[in-house]
């Protein structure tokens, strides 16, 4: 039985862990998802879990969340990738990120921009606390997040300090989060035949669970 979303492609700007693991979930799904890396790869490639495999740049936190990809390595900032980005977006159904706002912008290859080349274009911004509003371009941590939304508050023992969850809670949600916006997505556009911008903000995400 074919998977849902296979003759989806994706082209998968995310690092770390709450976009990587948005991206994951389609990819499990049947997309064919392309991870674009810098050059020397993302640092999630050599998180010290595992010294041995690190040293390979497939520390098994990164093969975790980046399972069923493809691999395609560009520097960014050179006019020569900015055009390898646009001909891959000609014919991608969906471009996922979690730069600060305005970094795909400022290389080229930011929404607008794609989205000229590609009306059906699904593009999905992740990043701490949403493309607009006063704390747009503060990182958006894990832990931090964690505080600011409640969930802290929520852990630990009766009577004592707010604690942090035991794991990457707010990553994990909000890469689930991205995945649902750009499953819906693209079911809207089965009926609109165009694509949409998302904005994920990370702390929203976590405020709406609290």
């Amino acid at each position: 039985m074919p998977r849902p979303f296979e003759g989806i492609r994706i082209l998968d700007f995310t690092q770390v862990l709450a976009g990587p693991y948005g991206s994951y979930q389609l990819a499990l799904l049947g997309a064919d998802v392309i991870k674009v890396e810098r050059r020397e790869g993302e640092d999630m490639r050599r998180t010290p879990l595992s010294r041995e495999w690190a040293a390979r740049g497939m520390a098994p936190s990164w093969m975790a969340l980046n399972g069923n990809k493809r691999s395609l390595t560009l520097d960014l900032q050179k006019p020569e990738a900015t055009t390898i980005i646009k001909r891959l977006a000609a014919e991608a159904d969906v471009v996922m990120e979690n730069f600060r706002p305005g970094v795909m912008d400022r290389l080229g290859i930011g929404h607008e921009a794609l989205s000229a080349i590609n009306p059906k274009l699904i593009y999905c911004a992740i990043c701490g606390f949403g493309q607009t509003g006063p704390d747009r371009n503060q990182a958006g941590y894990d832990g931090k997040v964690q505080a600011m939304s409640g969930i802290m508050a929520m852990t630990g023992h009766p009577g004592g300090d707010p604690l942090r969850a035991g794991f990457a809670v707010c990553d994990t949600l909000t890469g689930m989060t991205a995945a649902f916006a750009v499953s819906s997505a693209l079911f809207q556009r089965t009926h609109t035949g165009r694509g949409q911008f998302i904005d994920i903000s990370k702390h929203e995400t976590m405020v709406s669970r609290c």
